[in-house]
């Protein structure tokens, strides 16, 4: 069974609420672990085959902690490289800046996009909801795709 990775980064609750949707829609195929972004190892990162990263809207950014976060990984990217992700944020109206921030991460880690992201405004809807469990369920499906064609070592 493959393990996805939801790492996210949440004060409100809204960025959380989504992690879970998302989470809930790769479990039926995957393994998942939900982590905060501020509990989470890189250690997490490397052994998942899939992520899906979180964050709140932040003056049209990621948080400060995901960033730091991706700071942290940077030594191990070589060991992520090819892995496949997808990403999601909360609040700041219908803005995509920071999804943007987060999936232009993707290529400085070259990892691959596994389905568009999703922009959620401050009170989730059910109709997020859905998509987040839909994208959970992409992200997990994509990883099976991925380590199907993974060539043994």
């Amino acid at each position: 069974m493959v393990k996805i990775l939801v790492l996210y980064y949440s004060t409100t609750g809204n960025t959380e609420t989504l992690a879970k949707a998302i989470a809930e829609g790769a479990k039926p195929i995957a393994e998942v672990t939900t982590r905060r972004v501020d509990y989470a190892t890189i250690y997490d990162l490397i052994t998942c085959d899939g992520v899906a990263f979180g964050s709140p809207n932040y003056f049209g950014y990621m948080a400060g902690l995901v960033k730091d976060y991706f700071d942290k990984a940077w030594s191990v990217r070589a060991q992520i490289t090819g892995k496949v992700a997808v990403a999601f944020t909360s609040g700041g109206g219908s803005s995509n800046s920071a999804l943007l921030s987060l999936e232009n991460m993707f290529n400085a880690f070259k990892l691959e996009k596994a389905a568009d992201g999703i922009v959620s405004s401050r009170r989730q809807t059910e109709q997020d909801l859905d998509k987040c469990k839909a994208l959970g369920k992409a992200l997990a499906e994509a990883a099976v795709r991925k380590t199907k064609t993974r060539p043994r070592e």
